[in-house]
């Protein structure tokens, strides 16, 4: 008897009550970079310089597709590289710049619904699809002077600095919260969905809303590959 009630129901359940979960791992880049900057604080100048390219971002992400919609939530971090010096009246003008690190941390939640079936040659299944939704982000503060004091002494006159010393100024810096940017805001999302044997792939173009994440930018456009299995 329990046996038929079990078929009787799955029978005649409507097919939106069966959810197809996806988990896996994605990565990226962020399609902006931080750009050249100059701050001055008590007769010192910091200058940071333009990242040589973008920076490059990793993750991980879960759906749940139920009722013709995919909720989706996922975390990354991104990473990206860029140089500074500083100068006042009375040092003279550093022969090296200082390499440094930028990092940005995210958690977001995205509503997203196919929008058009597409049939593309050697894919099993593939679909453009479209959402939004709200994210959470962090990411290290430019260098500045009270940064670059703490971290070198008051005396910036006489600082020894190598390669060892820029990594152990990195962890430093890092570690104090205090020199992190936080901001949250929505974001719109494009994107194709495609299946390759049992590889539930997607490609996404997103824009986040987040103020100062990107110095003087109010978001930024990044670009997402997702690899993972579905259920």
């Amino acid at each position: 008897m329990k046996k038929m009630l079990f078929v009787l129901v799955m029978v005649l359940a409507p097919s939106s009550a069966f959810a197809l979960i996806g988990f896996g791992i994605q990565a990226g880049s962020d399609l902006s970079k931080l750009g050249p900057y100059s701050y001055s604080e008590g007769g010192v100048t910091i200058n940071t310089y333009e990242m040589e390219s973008n920076p490059g971002n990793i993750g991980a992400y879960a759906f749940v597709d139920l009722f013709g919609f995919a909720l989706e939530a996922e975390g990354e971090i991104a990473g990206g590289k860029y140089e500074f010096d500083f100068t006042n009246p009375i040092l003279p003008e550093m022969e090296e710049r200082i390499p440094f690190g930028w990092i940005r941390t995210s958690y977001s939640f995205t509503l997203k619904k196919n929008i058009m079936d597409l049939s593309i040659p050697f894919l099993a299944k593939a679909a453009i699809n479209a959402g939004g939704g709200f994210g959470s982000h962090a990411a290290t503060k430019r260098a500045n002077v009270d940064m670059v004091k703490s971290l070198l002494g008051d005396d910036l006159a006489n600082v020894d600095f190598d390669q060892e010393g820029g990594e152990t100024l990195l962890v430093d810096f890092l570690e104090d919260r205090d020199n992190w940017e936080t901001a949250s805001g929505l974001h719109l999302q494009g994107g194709l969905r495609f299946k390759v044997l049992m590889l539930d792939t997607h490609l996404n173009a997103r824009y986040n809303l987040a103020k100062d994440i990107y110095t003087g930018k109010s978001g930024w456009l990044q670009l997402m590959f997702k690899l993972g299995f579905a259920i």
